[in-house]
């Protein structure tokens, strides 16, 4: 697999993890990886992503009758109950 591939592969599965409002490590059990190797593609996602990204800013949004709303720079949209926990919201605004 070329270094491009698995960057692929590690973009897929951090969006797929972002998007299924697991922890990390129930993601990472339930894809037979090891809980600190996931966390290495997720931090190097990050890093991948702040520099592709012109602007810090994150727009936070509370709806009651549809959640939270996070969307970031690029675009992307990420719509979580209202009641998701502090330090989960903290990790996508920091992301």
């Amino acid at each position: 697999m070329s270094l491009q591939e698995k960057r692929e592969r590690m973009a897929a599965m951090v969006s797929d993890w972002q998007a299924s409002g697991m922890s990390q490590r129930e993601y990472a059990e339930l894809h037979n990886m090891s809980g600190r190797r996931f966390g290495y593609w997720i931090s190097k996602h990050r890093e991948q992503d702040q520099g592709s990204s012109c602007s810090s800013f994150v727009q936070l949004v509370d709806d009651i009758a549809s959640g939270i709303r996070i969307r970031y720079p690029h675009g992307v949209e990420v719509i979580l109950p209202g009641s998701t926990p502090v330090g989960y919201l903290r990790a996508l605004i920091q992301s």
